[in-house]
């Protein structure tokens, strides 16, 4: 498999750089580390950067037209979101680009896609996944938020968890119990919700950086229209297994390392005497940038078996796998380098490894563990017995 880019890929890569260096202001790598992504700062950059990028569809590269995209390639759009991630550049609206529109688009009615992707592409409404719930996290089939069919409508009871962007978002894509009887995969729906429907309350929680994008949503006799039913109903299982390797399948992880690495090779040519143990530090770095590129080799495998027409499902958990494992290993180096001062969130060198080690240790948790990675790639990639 040939993983290098042709000159049409180099062009946009370099083209999208520069745009986005453009809006980008001019000390945003230094001073990106010390603002959360609830920051007004980031959310006011996140507004204007998403909607610039709308403009030219840029957002939904892989997309067909009549929705709102491009029609290009899935390489193409990870490409996009390589450059998004290693420039650190917020973007508004995340999970409805990336994971919301693609279940729509396979799943929902045309009435639903006519309406709500089109919105997606434009920048215009904000989504949030409501999927996860005290109980129900990598055994996700056990969620117990219930949906009861009355007349033309649903009535939603439950409550979610780690919910990102949920006090955002005025759409929501749910997942909810519309058959108890049923053996727990068969039984669950997925609903479009507008957030600002009456008896959805919102509680943010505050992670140990300090972001405050993480919600429990609680639904208190929601009343939701049977309209807003995607795909068949007690269906949903197999529509949200479909939603998460979207999830998995992106370069991001890869893309935020290699800043990181670069920042750190940065730190110690600049400051000769941070890294006490100078030969520790170069064979530490030396080891994290080869597995480094051995990540992207694996990243952008997936697009080019994607435009193939295959389904990547095992070679995405390895790649989710590799990427949250590394992100982990790059923090713990970062530590080790910078010593005392990395334990700073303000230190000398504008470099919070304090803030990459806390934010990593969720990495091999958030969207499927470690554990649920490794029996996906057992079972679907090796052929091994469950």
């Amino acid at each position: 498999m040939d993983f290098s880019f042709t000159a049409y890929e180099e062009e946009f890569q370099l083209d999208l750089t520069q745009r986005l260096a453009r809006i980008l202001p001019k000390n945003w790598q230094d001073e990106s580390y010390v603002i959360n992504n609830s920051n007004e700062k980031w959310l006011h950059l996140a507004e204007e950067i998403t909607k610039d990028l709308s403009k030219d569809r840029l957002l939904t590269l892989a997309w067909p037209k009549k929705y709102g995209g491009l029609e290009e390639t899935n390489l193409k759009q990870t490409i996009f979101n390589h450059v998004i991630s290693y420039l650190a550049a917020p973007i508004n609206n995340i999970a409805g680009i990336q994971w919301i529109g693609p279940t729509l688009m396979m799943h929902g009615n045309e009435e639903q896609k006519t309406i709500y992707l089109p919105r997606i592409a434009e920048a215009i409404d904000k989504w949030c996944m409501l999927y996860s719930e005290p109980t129900a996290g990598s055994d996700l089939a056990s969620l117990q938020t219930r949906a009861i069919k009355n007349g033309d409508n649903y009535i939603i009871n439950g409550q979610k968890l780690w919910s990102s962007n949920a006090n955002f978002a005025n759409l929501g894509l749910l997942a909810a119990r519309t058959n108890p009887e049923a053996p727990k995969h068969k039984g669950i729906s997925n609903f479009i919700v507008p957030m600002d429907s009456k008896g959805i309350s919102i509680n943010p929680i505050e992670d140990i950086n300090g972001n405050k994008n993480l919600n429990e949503v609680y639904f208190d006799n929601v009343i939701v229209s049977a309209k807003n039913l995607v795909g068949h109903e007690n269906r949903g299982w197999y529509q949200m297994a479909s939603s998460i390797d979207f999830e998995r399948s992106g370069v991001g992880a890869f893309s935020n390392a290699k800043r990181n690495i670069e920042k750190l090779v940065t730190i110690i040519k600049d400051n000769p005497n941070i890294a006490k143990n100078k030969k520790s530090a170069r064979d530490d770095i030396a080891d994290r940038w080869i597995e480094l590129n051995t990540g992207f080799n694996l990243a952008f495998k997936i697009p080019l078996l994607q435009d193939a027409g295959i389904n990547p499902t095992y070679e995405a958990s390895v790649s989710k796998l590799y990427g949250a494992e590394l992100t982990q290993k790059i923090a713990q180096t970062g530590m080790s380098i910078l010593g005392m001062d990395g334990q700073l969130k303000n230190n000398s060198v504008k470099y919070s490894a304090a803030d990459n080690y806390l934010a990593s240790v969720a990495n091999t948790i958030a969207s499927g563990t470690s554990e649920i990675q490794r029996n996906t790639i057992a079972n679907q990639g090796l052929g091994l017995p469950r």
